[in-house]
């Protein structure tokens, strides 16, 4: 019986930001996000989106930033075998100031999911974070994005409030992470200079840590 891998994108891209793990193998199924409910919580959208895996035979989770925040709540409902996570943090307490300082000052309701589409999409094209074939990708995926589903995922990352801790999870991240920075992180696996969009611009050094975690065992450093 084959195992499953499940990928689930970051904020403002789909299944196509996997087009660098394709090597991985027919296993490996990239996901795109599905529509929100109005005042839908994390916990109730990962229960629908859970609906979208087989969990009839082995699985895992791989999920890439705002996807490691949906794999963590899906971890508690489906109980995949492993858990990746990519350049997302895995608990409230890893969070950056920002979203810190959001939450306490109670700012996230005026959060504009067009505004961040169009930070994001400045920041991809003038700070050379990445090649321009991984650019114009990330570029493609934001022109496509809903940005009212992005501005209901923006505030429930900031208010997520996740404390439990995990045997099953694998953390990996660019100690250059200028989105997450690597700060107070604990039990990660280090990618020296990765950005945040190492998935596409590191992407050999990921996929071969993510072999490496779905192997039956998984050395942190």
């Amino acid at each position: 019986m084959s195992h499953k891998v499940y990928l689930i994108p970051g904020l403002g891209a789909d299944s196509r930001m996997f087009k660098y793990q394709a090597d991985l193998g027919d296993d490996f199924i990239p996901m795109d996000w599905i529509e929100h409910e109005k005042g839908e919580t994390m916990a109730s959208y990962a229960k629908r989106f859970s609906e979208l895996i087989d969990t009839s035979q082995p699985f895992s989770i791989l999920g890439v930033s705002m996807g490691g925040i949906l794999a963590i709540e899906l971890n508690k409902i489906i109980k995949p075998e492993k858990v990746i996570l990519i350049s997302i943090i895995k608990n409230k307490n890893e969070r950056p100031w920002t979203s810190k300082i959001a939450k306490a000052l109670h700012l996230y309701p005026f959060i504009s999911g067009f505004a961040f589409k169009a930070i994001t999409y400045v920041v991809v094209s003038l700070f050379g974070l990445m090649k321009k074939e991984h650019s114009d990708l990330f570029k493609t995926m934001l022109k496509d994005a809903d940005p009212g589903f992005m501005r209901w995922a923006l505030i429930r990352l900031i208010v997520w409030d996740n404390t439990e801790e995990f045997d099953n999870v694998i953390h990996i991240h660019g100690d250059s992470d200028a989105v997450f920075p690597m700060r107070s992180f604990d039990n990660t696996i280090r990618i020296k200079g990765g950005n945040h969009f190492m998935i596409a611009n590191r992407y050999d050094e990921v996929n071969t840590l993510i072999r490496e975690a779905l192997s039956p065992t998984v050395a942190l450093t």
